[in-house]
Parts: C-alpha cells; sequence; structure tokens
C-alpha cells in the first residue's frame, strides 16, 4: 500500500466519549497484524475497508476484525474519520483526526 504522505501535524477534532479510555482502541491487538491485512479502497466514496486476522478468533467466533477509513476534505489536509467492528458488533465511531500533509499523494 502507498502512503499518503508524510504527516507534520494533527489534531483530534471528534471523539467518542464513551471509549475515551480506548483512545488508541483501533490499534490495539485486535489490529496489529500486519501479514495478513486486507483492505479495498473505493475511489467514488473516499472510504477504505480494512480486514485483520482476528487473534482471538475462538472466543469470539469470528474470524475477522473490520476498521473502516472515511477520507474528507482535501489531499493537503485530509480530515479522516475512523470506525471499527470487532467481532459480530456494529461499526463503532472511534475518532476525526485532521491531518496536515507533506508531499501528499492524490487518492
Amino acid at each position: 500500500m502507498n502512503s499518503l504522505g508524510y504527516a507534520s501535524k494533527q489534531k483530534v477534532l471528534k471523539y467518542n466519549s464513551v471509549n475515551w479510555g480506548e483512545f488508541e482502541g483501533d490499534r490495539q491487538d485486535l489490529f496489529k497484524d500486519t501479514k495478513h491485512v486486507e483492505y479495498k479502497y473505493t475511489k467514488h466514496s473516499r472510504t477504505m475497508v480494512m480486514r485483520y486476522k482476528n487473534p482471538q478468533r475462538y472466543y469470539l467466533k469470528t474470524k475477522y476484525n473490520y476498521r473502516k477509513l472515511i477520507f474528507r476534505h482535501g489531499h493537503k489536509t485530509p480530515i479522516i474519520t475512523y470506525y471499527m467492528k470487532v467481532g459480530h458488533d456494529k461499526w463503532k465511531f472511534v475518532n476525526t483526526i485532521q491531518f496536515w500533509m507533506k508531499k501528499p499523494i492524490r487518492y
């Protein structure tokens, strides 16, 4: 996967107050697998869905965990909204972050 560029700074615009204790909830051990990650990007809606192999698949009775990124605004200062789905739960909002990019690519 190509990098989107380099972020010079970032700002959290919105977060889920229920999950504030798990602010890095989308980066916990359920989403650490880098070897088997599959992703699908829809250019029309600027949405990326990433599929991770579930390390706790015997307890949760599901094979994959998902993370969804929705890109808004421009390419130099994108606003990315993160959602996560663990097991058979519904999509859960995590946070919205604005980035200021150096050497951005068009996506």
